[in-house]
């Protein structure tokens, strides 16, 4: 189905767009498109979330409700709404079963089902029912951070329902005043759905990702009218007729919405300030924070403002220093820190881990300063004159040369090995080293200098714990 999209689209960037909606395969994303719905803000719509499962669950429900609506014999005689909410159910199954359950999608499906449940059981407690059943069938969700903002964000939306008031209406009045009315409640309901939920998930984005984008609620607000009106249903009744030539005009609508949402995306996307980097909070401050939007959400009456100070704890908690080196789990790379900026010795080897270290600290990649700081040749790097640290390193999985590691210890007060040495010249004696021993005791490593010269390590592998598939 993904293959069968991403050639029928005639735009095959737009091609792995739509299959990306339909079936959660990401493989055929542009990269510069993923980049820019993440700084937008967008990025949520690319897996298979609530959104979709909202959607498609809905455009069954309300189809089926309308068709039997128009059956005097079974409108009179049936509960159509129940009736449609089964088929609601089924939708959402089979649109499961489509996008292959990745876990994101499992958990979206289990709040549509318990949604319609609740038409057909006649019950109000989704949210509760929901995650009591997600957590049955996934207990390690818990820690998941989808699991975490996805139900969140849900509550503040039922809590922003709860305190909600629709707009009283006058009875008769002509029709362009109540589209007039109706138009302006529309859009504040959505700035106002907007705004809570991201609100509600701003915590766990600064903890997890150490970004905040800034003008999410606009990308957000001019996407989803595309998305809901007319991107999702031309997908999902372009997909069923995609083995037919009826479905080539119905996809082409589609690739019209999804080309206006990639402009929004890239347009907020370049704006000024529109992703801000923070460096990572310590972890009581993700506990402090998720505690103050439940009790903003759970607590009725004023009191309920009380949760807004522990909300804000990812905000004013102050963070942990940057350490002044990091040492890849595997010792084939190493980053080096000079006040907000840092780079790595070995720009095209292990990127993964060292992306992650400049956000988690909320550094600036200077890729310059490495051929400035270091002198590097067959894997072993000697400082230069202008290295803010003595630091020699051996990034080779073979041992280096005796006179490699003679010149190593003459310039450098740490070397790091990738290798293991058995014999070292007595010019090192006096020479800290790591080495292959130590990244398979302690993995990932960060140094930093202390006043007294000294180096203290913070290391991955005693972080994580003994377990029975690490090593050590």
């Amino acid at each position: 189905m993904t293959r069968r999209l991403v050639t029928q689209v005639e735009d095959s960037r737009m091609g792995g767009f739509a299959a990306a909606m339909v079936t959660g395969h990401q493989a055929f994303l542009a990269p510069d498109l993923v980049e820019d719905m993440r700084d937008s803000g967008l990025a949520h719509i690319l897996s298979i979330s609530g959104l979709h499962m909202a959607i498609v669950g809905g455009f069954a429900f309300f189809a089926c409700r309308g068709a039997l609506a128009l059956i005097p014999v079974i409108a009179l005689r049936y509960p159509i709404k129940k009736l449609a909410a089964g088929v609601g159910m089924v939708a959402v199954a089979l649109y499961l079963a489509l996008s292959g359950a990745p876990a994101p999608a499992i958990r979206a499906a289990v709040v549509a089902w318990v949604a319609f449940g609740a038409i057909l059981f006649d019950s109000l407690r989704a949210l509760a029912i929901a995650a009591l059943i997600v957590l049955l069938l996934m207990p390690e969700a818990v820690l998941e951070p989808g699991f975490q903002m996805s139900f969140c964000a849900t509550a503040a939306l039922l809590a922003l329902a709860e305190v909600s008031r629709n707009p009283i209406r006058e009875l008769d009045v002509p029709w362009w005043v109540r589209g007039w009315q109706g138009m302006w409640h529309g859009l504040k309901v959505s700035v106002l759905a907007s705004t809570v939920a991201g609100l509600a998930t701003t915590p766990f984005g600064v903890f997890y990702f150490s970004r905040a984008q800034m003008y999410g609620l606009i990308s957000n607000l001019l996407e989803a009218p595309i998305t809901g009106f007319v991107v999702m249903p031309a997908l999902a009744v372009g997909t069923v007729l995609s083995a037919t030539p009826l479905g080539t005009p119905v996809l082409w609508v589609a690739q019209q919405g999804l080309s206006v949402i990639a402009a929004i995306a890239g347009f907020v996307a370049d704006l000024p300030g529109a992703v801000l980097t923070v460096a990572a909070p310590p972890n009581l401050a993700l506990a402090l924070s998720t505690a103050g939007v439940l009790w903003m959400c759970l607590i009725r009456g004023q009191m309920r403002w009380v949760g807004l100070l522990a909300a804000l704890a990812v905000i004013y908690l102050p963070r942990e220093a940057a350490p002044d080196f990091w040492l890849d789990a595997e010792g084939s790379n190493a980053a080096i820190r000079v006040d907000g900026t840092a780079y790595s010795l070995r720009p095209t080897v292990r990127q993964y881990g060292y992306q992650l270290w400049l956000k988690h600290y909320a550094l600036s990649d200077a890729p310059l300063r490495s051929a400035q700081d270091y002198v590097c040749k067959s894997y072993v790097c000697l400082p230069a004159a202008t290295a803010p640290y003595r630091l020699g390193f051996a990034f080779g999985r073979k041992a280096p040369k005796p006179e490699q590691i003679e010149a190593l210890c003459q310039s450098a007060d740490l070397i790091v090995l990738r290798s293991q040495v058995i014999e070292w010249p007595g010019v090192c004696a006096r020479v800290n080293r790591i080495t292959a021993s130590d990244f398979e005791r302690l993995g990932a490593m960060e140094l930093t200098r202390t006043k007294s010269k000294d180096w203290h390590i913070k290391a991955a592998q005693p972080l994580r714990g003994r377990r029975p598939w690490t090593k050590g």
